[in-house]
């Protein structure tokens, strides 16, 4: 139902400019800021040049491989990624949504509902020890 009305409004929805610029339609690129912008606050002259300045910027950098991920505040980053990935199993997510079928199968059904509640209520100590504002 939500991809046929997505379908019919992607026809009407205007060229990218940042692809515009990539591709070199660079006229395209600014009836299409007219189009989304403001005209009263808009010089499409002075963003297409903009466009075509990162553009170039860009294509003179070189290619990033996966050990930047690890280098500087990118590192930071991965970590808090990683982190919030592995939280999403920790809080019990993964006995949630895989373990029914094998409870079903063993017939363990009752024991669903303690599975996901103990890992919801473990973190509540550490939280009100650790937190700014009273939890």
């Amino acid at each position: 139902m939500f991809p046929t009305p997505l379908a019919i409004l992607m026809f009407c929805a205007p060229e990218s400019p940042w692809w515009l610029v990539r591709k070199g339609r660079l006229e395209e690129a600014a009836k299409s800021i007219e189009r989304l912008g403001r005209k009263s606050q808009l010089n499409s002259g002075e963003t297409v040049a903009m466009m075509r300045r990162v553009v170039e910027l860009e294509k003179s950098e070189k290619e990033p491989n996966h050990w930047e991920l690890f280098k500087g505040t990118d590192t930071y980053r991965t970590l808090i990624v990683c982190g919030v990935y592995a939280a999403q199993n920790l809080t019990g997510n993964l006995i949630a949504n895989q373990a029914v079928y094998f409870f079903e199968r063993e017939w363990l059904t009752l024991a669903v509902f303690p599975a996901e509640m103990v890992p919801c209520f473990r973190p509540n100590p550490l939280l009100t020890q650790t937190a700014q504002r009273p939890v």
